[in-house]
């Protein structure tokens, strides 16, 4: 036995003896067919980087500049169009880290496989600053370390870059765009004025602070109409958000001119700058999922989504305060919640939140008083759907006596009711509804099902786990 261990501790050593003196490495090891080649790209600096150029299966032309970066078509330097800046920096930085990058073939007649061939490569030329041009191609996806293909334009050899490459580098003009239409921050906007159809033209101006947004002065509202300046707020942020999904030319340019020229509605947006933004929104056709739109001052038509462009496209009736609660959290020492024949009472005493209805909660209930705050914060924000239009009976819309109730008490005794009722039998399609009606005033609002479902929880809104 001692003999066999010996014979085979023998033979192990003289293989090892073998390999190095021959010069053989483990056939796993990385570079071992390529000589210990490896993908240098030592002089490649992101931060130097001023320019890039693709052509292959992709073309584009980057440039940076002072302002940051813009790309164009090549050839076609007055089409240029401000880029992503940071869709470009992902990019470059993704492309630098090439640490675990693997050789993989030398053999120019296996370029196709790899994508890396004329006809399907992705040339790039990088230029920088104070260095030469570094000239690469990109492959496909999917090499075996989940990365992408990749050779200097230089030569044949081919590596395994760790990085999945395709979706950063693939794109066209557009895809390299920064898409957005309005450029700046909510606190740039000072004034905005909205003309859709034969609506009279809605006016709001900012006096710079936080919910300083007010509708201009002489404006004529519906009797009873309460403003919305977080509604403004919330437009001002679907216009920085919105973005163009193509930029059209030819004759479908010529047919949506046409089309914006005969019927349009506008969004105009002043900034504290001086400068003015006005947007030409185009009549949404219902077997469309994209809205015209145009830049005054720039002759390009842009398309967006319909959504987008219904979030831009506001009348009076959309600044409209739904909300139908007005509290003072701080304040607040008594919940009542009545339905049916349940009723619920918390109440604040000197220790805190506690129940006081039921007096004689199920065994397996447990009060978390902690749950009162929150339940108080998701009746302040509860917003209507939309004013009813007409006149409802409150017994046909289940407010007299109400399906169910919330009673909001305040120090001092001041009280703010939400009374909800039946459902809404003209409801849009596709959602449910329920009649409401909060304090504030005297209207009969639609809310969502979701709140009376709130509100039949009943007790269970203040269990704790």
């Amino acid at each position: 036995m001692k003999k066999a261990l010996v014979i085979v501790v023998g033979a192990a050593v003289l293989l090892l003896v073998f390999m190095f003196v021959a010069g053989e490495q483990p056939p796993e090891q990385p570079g071992a067919s390529g000589g210990g080649r490896q993908l240098d790209l030592s002089g490649f600096d992101p931060a130097r980087v001023t320019g890039l150029e693709l052509s292959g299966v992709r073309s584009a032309t980057l440039q940076r500049d002072g302002a940051g970066w813009t790309v164009a078509e090549p050839g076609s330097p007055e089409s240029r169009y401000l880029a992503d800046e940071a869709m470009v920096k992902g990019a470059l930085e993704a492309l630098s880290r090439v640490a675990g990058a693997k050789f993989v073939s030398g053999e120019a007649d296996r370029l196709n496989d790899f994508w890396l061939n004329d006809a399907r490569g992705l040339k790039v030329r990088i230029l920088q600053e104070d260095r030469p041009p570094l000239a690469l191609v990109l492959g496909k996806d999917g090499a075996s370390n989940g990365g992408t293909y990749v050779r200097k334009a230089a030569n044949a050899d081919v590596f395994e870059h760790p990085t999945r490459l395709g979706w950063l580098w693939r794109r066209r003009v557009m895809d390299w765009r920064d898409a957005r239409l309005v450029r700046g921050a909510p606190e740039d906007f000072t004034q905005l004025v909205f003309r859709v159809g034969d609506d009279a033209p809605v006016t709001v101006t900012s006096s710079g602070a936080a919910g300083g947004w007010r509708l201009a002065e002489g404006t004529q509202v519906p009797e009873g109409f309460r403003f919305s300046a977080r509604g403004v707020e919330q437009v001002v942020r679907d216009l920085l958000e919105v973005e163009a999904q193509d930029v059209l030319a030819g004759e479908a340019a010529a047919e949506a001119k046409a089309a914006l020229a005969q019927a349009h509605d506008t969004v105009e947006a002043r900034l504290k700058s001086g400068k003015t933004v006005v947007l030409r929104l185009g009549r949404a056709a219902e077997a469309r999922d994209t809205v015209f739109v145009q830049l005054e001052g720039d002759a390009r038509v842009y398309e967006v989504s319909a959504v987008s462009a219904a979030q831009m496209r506001k009348r009076l009736v959309d600044f409209r305060d739904l909300r139908l609660l007005r509290f003072a959290l701080e304040k607040v020492n008594q919940v009542r919640i009545q339905t049916g024949d349940t009723t619920v009472v918390v109440a604040k005493e000197a220790q805190g939140w506690v129940l006081r209805e039921p007096q004689s909660p199920p065994e397996s209930f447990r009060f978390d008083a902690s749950q009162v705050e929150a339940r108080l914060v998701w009746l302040q924000q509860l917003e209507a759907s939309r004013l009813v239009d007409g006149a409802v009976q409150d017994a046909q819309a289940g407010l007299s006596p109400p399906v169910a109730s919330v009673e909001v008490r305040e120090e001092g005794g001041a009280v703010q009711t939400l009374w909800i009722g039946n459902e809404v039998p003209d409801a849009p399609a596709g959602s449910q509804e329920v009649y409401a009606r909060g304090s504030r005033d005297g209207f009969t609002y639609a809310v969502e099902d979701r709140a009376r479902a709130w509100v039949a929880r009943g007790l269970a809104l203040f269990s704790g786990p």
